[in-house]
């Protein structure tokens, strides 16, 4: 019996990019959040404040995570044309997941967080 090159999983790939950056933006919006709240912006970590920097860090390893996933996506096996089909999807939702993760924590390093 051969295996199927369109597994359920497979399907998953092309929804994972997307929840890694609900995390972010879940993430990076409680941290704003909880950061104001207990003057983190008045702690400094050397140059940057402890509400930056944890900001800085939660974007990091979101933007990490979507390069592994872009990584995986691509080394995916060709397979047939469902299977091909299902990873140039993965693909390109992985790279919009990414470049919308970017376009969040931009804003990070440049804008004040606390009003």
């Amino acid at each position: 019996m051969t295996r199927s090159p369109t597994r359920a999983t497979s399907l998953l790939l092309i929804a994972a990019g997307f929840v890694i950056w609900a995390s972010a933006f879940t993430l990076l919006y409680a941290a704003l959040s909880v950061g104001c709240a207990f003057g983190w912006q008045a702690r400094l970590i050397g140059e940057i404040s402890l509400s930056r920097a944890v900001l800085l860090a939660i974007w990091a390893v979101h933007l990490a995570a979507l390069v592994g996933l872009l990584i995986y996506c691509v080394r995916q096996p060709r397979g047939e044309a469902t299977g091909g089909f299902i990873r140039k999807v993965a693909i390109g939702s992985t790279v919009a997941a990414l470049v919308a993760t970017v376009w969040t924590g931009v804003a990070i390093p440049a804008v004040s967080q606390c009003l």
